[in-house]
This record gives structure tokens, sequence and C-alpha cells, in this order.
């Protein structure tokens, strides 16, 4: 009789453990998240090192300021990556970037504001259940439209509220085109958390990582630090 009431009992905690899971509505996980990453800064200032396959090794210096400016800067032996986004106006190296690499930038700019650029989209956030992630933990999958032909797929830990893992998708002629980021190494900083380990992806093949060695979360950086060509040459209401 006591062996019956024990596997009962047991029977019991598993279907409620898993009614509480199943209970926790798309709005929850987000209010986990919110919770766990802190209030959304005004600006963001990173610093790091990054490895590329094709490059090796450089350094890496990313700017952001909510909610549509980007700038990212990757200084290797022998070559150089240059990207900006001020509103809808996207530059490589300087030069107006193709459709391509405009979708390019618009993810980095995302990306390196999550999960905040998540939860200013949370009205458009698509519910896509569950998933396993690499390391065997379950994650909710949380879809959000960046623009008409690109979405970003985010890997949260219901448990921690963390992300885990981003997916960009970039459909052009027919073709989707999917850019992946690992986050890891969570650490606190100021009441707020960052990943301080990346790994990237390009249609599923592993294209190098990157340690983020300072962050500074910041209360605004000014439109001339993102690109000071283009304010001189045409004036700030050239690309306001």
């Amino acid at each position: 009789m006591k062996t019956t009431r024990i596997l009962l009992l047991c029977m019991l905690s598993l279907v409620l453990s898993g009614h509480a899971l199943a209970a926790d509505s798309l709005a929850q996980v987000l209010d986990k998240v919110a919770t766990a990453y802190g209030p959304a800064p005004g600006a963001i200032r990173e610093t790091g090192t990054t490895f590329s396959v094709l490059e090796g090794e450089g350094s890496l210096l990313r700017l952001y300021k909510f909610p549509d400016r980007f700038h990212i800067e990757i200084a290797y032996a022998i070559a150089s990556e240059d990207r900006t986004m001020i509103g809808a106006k996207s530059w490589n190296k300087r030069a107006p970037a193709n459709d391509l690499t405009r979708g390019s930038i618009a993810l980095q700019a995302a990306r390196i504001a999550l999960p905040w650029s998540l939860l200013s989209r949370q009205s458009a956030a698509i519910d896509r259940g569950t998933a396993s992630a690499t390391d065997g933990r379950t994650v909710r999958v949380i879809e959000i439209p960046l623009d008409d032909v690109l979405r970003m797929l985010v890997d949260v830990d219901p448990q921690t509220g963390y992300v885990l893992r981003s997916r960009g998708i970039y459909v052009t002629g027919g073709t989707a085109v999917e850019f992946a980021t690992l986050f890891s190494d969570f650490r606190k900083n100021g009441g707020r958390v960052h990943a301080a380990r990346e790994e990237q992806f390009a249609a599923r093949a592993k294209t190098g990582y990157s340690f983020i060695e300072k962050v500074e979360f910041l209360e605004t950086i000014p439109d001339s630090a993102f690109a000071p060509w283009a304010l001189a040459d045409s004036g700030q209401a050239a690309i306001d």
C-alpha cells in the first residue's frame, strides 16, 4: 500500500510539473527574460576579440543606440569590417549597403541589443513552442519580424530567462539563408546580464566566435560615433 501511494504521488508530481510548464504563456516567458536581464539601456558599447574562420583573430567594437543606430568595426591582421546602420540607411565600409548586407546589419543590430530588441517587439512576437537546445535543454522558441524578408528566432531558457541562441532567417529569391549565434558565459554587469561568449554560424557552418571582454550600458551615444563621414558629408538631416 505504501509503495502504491508513493507511485501515485510521483505520478501526480509529474502531471503537476508538466501542467505548470505548459501553463507558462508567451507573456510569462518574456517577463522572465525582462527580469533576468534588467532594464533596457539607452545605448550599448562592446569591445572584445573575435576569431573568423576566414580572417583569423581580430579586435571587435560594437555600438548600439536604441532604436536603430548600430556600428561594428573588426580589425584583422590583413582585413577589416566596418558596417553602420542609422535608421533606414546602411553602409558597408562607408558605401551604401546592398539588400543582403543591409539585412545582415539589421540582424547584427537586433542581436547586440538582445534581449531588449525582442522585448520591444513583443506585440509582434510569435510563440513557436518548445525545442531542444544543442546541450539538451528545452527552450522556448520566439519569432520576431525585422522586416519583410528578415525574421529572427530566439531560443529562451524558460528556467533562467536567458537567450541561448538567435537565428536570423533572410529570404532572397525564394531561398532562406540562416545566420545563427549561440550565447554562453553569462555575466552580470551593473544590474544587467550579458553573454561574454558568442559562436557564429552561417547556413549551419561555423564561421567564428567572439569574446565580449567589456560591455558598457550607457544612457546615449552621439550619432557622430556611428557615421562621422556621413554627418560630415551630408549633414544630420540627411540620415535622420
